[in-house]
Protein backbone atom coordinates (compact mmCIF):
# COMPACT_ATOMS: atom_id res chain seq x y z
CA UNK A 1 0.00 0.00 0.00
CA UNK A 2 1.26 3.59 -0.78
CA UNK A 3 2.30 4.98 2.12
CA UNK A 4 1.31 9.21 1.79
CA UNK A 5 2.57 12.30 4.39
CA UNK A 6 -0.02 14.77 6.28
CA UNK A 7 0.73 17.81 7.21
CA UNK A 8 -0.59 20.12 9.63
CA UNK A 9 -0.79 23.56 8.25
CA UNK A 10 -1.50 26.96 10.33
CA UNK A 11 -0.40 26.25 13.68
CA UNK A 12 0.19 29.26 16.27
CA UNK A 13 -0.61 28.30 19.44
CA UNK A 14 2.15 26.70 21.52
CA UNK A 15 0.45 24.42 24.12
CA UNK A 16 -1.89 22.90 20.89
CA UNK A 17 1.51 22.83 18.94
CA UNK A 18 2.62 20.89 21.57
CA UNK A 19 -0.13 17.85 21.50
CA UNK A 20 -0.13 18.19 17.72
CA UNK A 21 3.86 17.33 17.41
CA UNK A 22 3.17 14.46 19.94
CA UNK A 23 0.78 12.43 17.08
CA UNK A 24 4.15 12.75 14.47
CA UNK A 25 2.43 13.85 11.59
CA UNK A 26 5.41 14.11 8.64
CA UNK A 27 5.16 17.62 8.32
CA UNK A 28 3.96 20.91 10.20
CA UNK A 29 3.33 24.19 8.89
CA UNK A 30 3.41 27.65 10.26
CA UNK A 31 2.20 30.49 8.07
CA UNK A 32 4.48 33.84 7.27
CA UNK A 33 1.70 35.97 6.18
CA UNK A 34 0.58 38.71 8.85
CA UNK A 35 -2.57 38.81 7.28
CA UNK A 36 -3.64 35.26 7.78
CA UNK A 37 -5.77 34.32 11.05
CA UNK A 38 -3.00 32.19 11.62
CA UNK A 39 -0.12 34.40 11.07
CA UNK A 40 2.35 32.74 13.88
CA UNK A 41 2.96 35.70 16.33
CA UNK A 42 4.50 33.93 19.23
CA UNK A 43 7.89 32.96 18.11
CA UNK A 44 8.14 30.14 21.22
CA UNK A 45 6.46 27.97 19.14
CA UNK A 46 9.63 27.55 17.48
CA UNK A 47 11.17 26.13 21.25
CA UNK A 48 8.92 23.11 20.55
CA UNK A 49 11.18 20.45 18.50
CA UNK A 50 8.63 18.08 16.77
CA UNK A 51 9.81 14.77 15.20
CA UNK A 52 8.66 16.29 11.93
CA UNK A 53 9.90 18.27 9.04
CA UNK A 54 8.93 22.68 9.52
CA UNK A 55 7.10 23.98 6.23
CA UNK A 56 7.20 28.09 6.05
CA UNK A 57 4.26 29.39 4.23
CA UNK A 58 5.18 32.75 3.14
CA UNK A 59 3.38 34.92 -0.06
CA UNK A 60 5.29 37.50 -2.26
CA UNK A 61 7.69 37.70 0.72
CA UNK A 62 11.20 39.12 -0.57
CA UNK A 63 14.18 36.59 -0.70
CA UNK A 64 15.83 38.12 2.16
CA UNK A 65 13.04 37.28 3.99
CA UNK A 66 12.31 33.82 3.49
CA UNK A 67 15.94 33.03 3.68
CA UNK A 68 16.51 35.18 7.25
CA UNK A 69 13.29 32.88 8.68
CA UNK A 70 14.76 29.62 7.41
CA UNK A 71 18.07 30.38 9.21
CA UNK A 72 16.37 31.52 12.31
CA UNK A 73 13.65 28.96 12.71
CA UNK A 74 15.79 25.85 10.86
CA UNK A 75 13.01 25.47 7.95
CA UNK A 76 12.75 22.13 5.89
CA UNK A 77 11.00 23.26 3.48
CA UNK A 78 9.98 26.94 1.98
CA UNK A 79 6.49 27.07 0.59
CA UNK A 80 5.58 29.49 -1.96
CA UNK A 81 1.63 30.76 -1.34
CA UNK A 82 1.44 33.69 -3.67
CA UNK A 83 2.11 34.84 -6.92
CA UNK A 84 5.54 33.97 -6.96
CA UNK A 85 7.17 33.36 -10.15
CA UNK A 86 9.21 29.89 -11.58
CA UNK A 87 11.82 32.87 -11.94
CA UNK A 88 11.55 33.30 -8.30
CA UNK A 89 11.90 29.96 -7.61
CA UNK A 90 15.07 29.93 -9.74
CA UNK A 91 16.52 33.17 -7.77
CA UNK A 92 15.49 31.13 -4.50
CA UNK A 93 17.45 28.15 -5.50
CA UNK A 94 20.39 30.34 -6.66
CA UNK A 95 20.78 32.15 -3.43
CA UNK A 96 20.00 29.37 -1.38
CA UNK A 97 23.23 27.85 -3.46
CA UNK A 98 24.89 30.96 -2.08
CA UNK A 99 24.03 30.03 1.35
CA UNK A 100 24.98 26.86 1.59
CA UNK A 101 28.19 27.58 0.06
CA UNK A 102 29.65 30.58 2.50
CA UNK A 103 27.57 29.79 5.30
CA UNK A 104 28.19 26.05 7.29
CA UNK A 105 25.26 26.61 9.59
CA UNK A 106 22.75 26.88 6.74
CA UNK A 107 20.55 24.46 6.32
CA UNK A 108 19.17 23.18 2.58
CA UNK A 109 15.67 23.20 2.26
CA UNK A 110 13.15 22.07 -0.51
CA UNK A 111 10.70 24.52 -2.49
CA UNK A 112 6.68 24.09 -2.66
CA UNK A 113 4.53 25.96 -5.01
CA UNK A 114 0.71 26.19 -3.81
CA UNK A 115 -1.21 26.61 -7.00
CA UNK A 116 -5.11 27.11 -7.16
CA UNK A 117 -7.26 24.71 -8.69
CA UNK A 118 -10.54 25.02 -10.34
CA UNK A 119 -10.15 24.04 -14.06
CA UNK A 120 -8.49 21.90 -16.30
CA UNK A 121 -6.38 24.95 -17.94
CA UNK A 122 -4.97 25.60 -14.17
CA UNK A 123 -2.47 23.06 -14.87
CA UNK A 124 -1.46 24.25 -18.53
CA UNK A 125 1.04 26.62 -16.21
CA UNK A 126 3.20 24.35 -14.19
CA UNK A 127 5.64 23.42 -16.91
CA UNK A 128 7.48 26.10 -15.98
CA UNK A 129 8.26 25.33 -12.34
CA UNK A 130 9.23 21.56 -13.01
CA UNK A 131 12.97 21.95 -12.25
CA UNK A 132 12.43 24.62 -9.99
CA UNK A 133 10.33 22.91 -7.21
CA UNK A 134 10.27 20.47 -5.34
CA UNK A 135 6.92 19.65 -5.12
CA UNK A 136 3.38 21.64 -5.61
CA UNK A 137 0.69 21.60 -3.12
CA UNK A 138 -2.97 21.64 -4.97
CA UNK A 139 -5.08 23.58 -3.66
CA UNK A 140 -9.24 25.54 -3.71
CA UNK A 141 -8.72 28.34 -6.23
CA UNK A 142 -9.63 32.01 -4.52
CA UNK A 143 -9.34 35.65 -5.04
CA UNK A 144 -7.61 35.96 -1.66
CA UNK A 145 -4.15 33.84 -0.62
CA UNK A 146 -4.55 31.20 1.58
CA UNK A 147 -7.21 28.29 1.91
CA UNK A 148 -10.73 28.73 1.30
CA UNK A 149 -11.50 25.48 3.83
CA UNK A 150 -13.28 23.89 0.66
CA UNK A 151 -12.48 21.23 -1.23
CA UNK A 152 -11.58 21.35 -5.43
CA UNK A 153 -13.25 18.62 -8.11
CA UNK A 154 -10.40 16.48 -7.45
CA UNK A 155 -11.38 14.15 -10.46
CA UNK A 156 -9.32 17.42 -12.25
CA UNK A 157 -6.27 15.77 -11.17
CA UNK A 158 -6.10 13.27 -13.45
CA UNK A 159 -5.24 16.00 -16.49
CA UNK A 160 -2.31 16.59 -13.90
CA UNK A 161 0.62 14.80 -16.31
CA UNK A 162 4.13 16.50 -14.91
CA UNK A 163 6.46 14.11 -12.94
CA UNK A 164 6.25 16.70 -9.92
CA UNK A 165 5.22 15.31 -6.69
CA UNK A 166 2.13 17.26 -4.94
CA UNK A 167 0.25 17.02 -2.10
CA UNK A 168 -3.59 17.46 -2.10
CA UNK A 169 -5.02 20.42 0.10
CA UNK A 170 -8.49 22.24 0.44
CA UNK A 171 -11.25 21.65 2.49
CA UNK A 172 -10.14 18.21 3.96
CA UNK A 173 -11.82 16.96 6.93
CA UNK A 174 -11.57 13.57 8.92
CA UNK A 175 -14.52 12.13 6.93
CA UNK A 176 -12.07 11.78 3.49
CA UNK A 177 -9.67 9.75 5.62
CA UNK A 178 -10.73 6.42 4.10
CA UNK A 179 -11.10 8.03 0.74
CA UNK A 180 -7.57 9.77 0.92
CA UNK A 181 -5.84 6.47 2.17
CA UNK A 182 -6.65 4.89 -1.28
CA UNK A 183 -6.04 7.94 -2.94
CA UNK A 184 -5.31 7.02 -6.98
CA UNK A 185 -2.74 9.28 -8.54
CA UNK A 186 0.95 8.14 -9.06
CA UNK A 187 1.83 11.73 -8.42
CA UNK A 188 0.07 12.51 -4.96
CA UNK A 189 2.77 12.32 -1.88
CA UNK A 190 0.27 13.22 0.62
CA UNK A 191 -2.37 15.55 2.07
CA UNK A 192 -2.16 19.24 3.83
CA UNK A 193 -4.96 19.58 6.17
CA UNK A 194 -5.88 22.85 8.06
CA UNK A 195 -9.31 24.37 8.83
CA UNK A 196 -10.85 21.13 8.29
CA UNK A 197 -9.17 20.29 12.13
CA UNK A 198 -9.73 23.09 13.94
CA UNK A 199 -11.43 24.48 16.88
CA UNK A 200 -10.63 27.87 16.48
CA UNK A 201 -7.66 29.47 13.90
CA UNK A 202 -4.86 27.77 14.86
CA UNK A 203 -6.20 25.36 17.54
CA UNK A 204 -6.75 21.94 16.09
CA UNK A 205 -8.61 19.21 17.22
CA UNK A 206 -5.73 16.74 18.11
CA UNK A 207 -7.71 13.76 18.35
CA UNK A 208 -8.95 14.03 15.09
CA UNK A 209 -5.84 15.07 13.77
CA UNK A 210 -4.54 11.92 15.19
CA UNK A 211 -7.52 9.58 14.39
CA UNK A 212 -6.80 11.21 10.40
CA UNK A 213 -2.84 10.09 10.37
CA UNK A 214 -3.49 6.62 11.82
CA UNK A 215 -6.55 6.07 8.91
CA UNK A 216 -3.88 7.20 6.49
CA UNK A 217 -0.77 4.69 7.72
CA UNK A 218 -3.24 2.42 8.04
CA UNK A 219 -3.49 1.69 11.54
CA UNK A 220 -7.19 2.39 11.33
CA UNK A 221 -9.74 -0.05 9.31
CA UNK A 222 -12.62 0.60 7.56
CA UNK A 223 -15.69 -0.57 9.70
Amino acid sequence: MKRFQVKVCGNNNVENFKEIAAVEPHYVGFIFYPKSKRFVEDESIFEVFPNAEKVGVFVNESIEKILEKVELYKLDVVQLHGDETADFCKELINQKHQRLLTDENFLDFKIWKAVGIKSIEDFQQLTTYQQVVDSFVFDTKSSDYGGTGKKFEWQLLTNYQLSTPFLLSGGITLEDAFILKNFQHPRCIGFDINSGFELAPGIKKTDEVKQFIDTIDGRIEQN
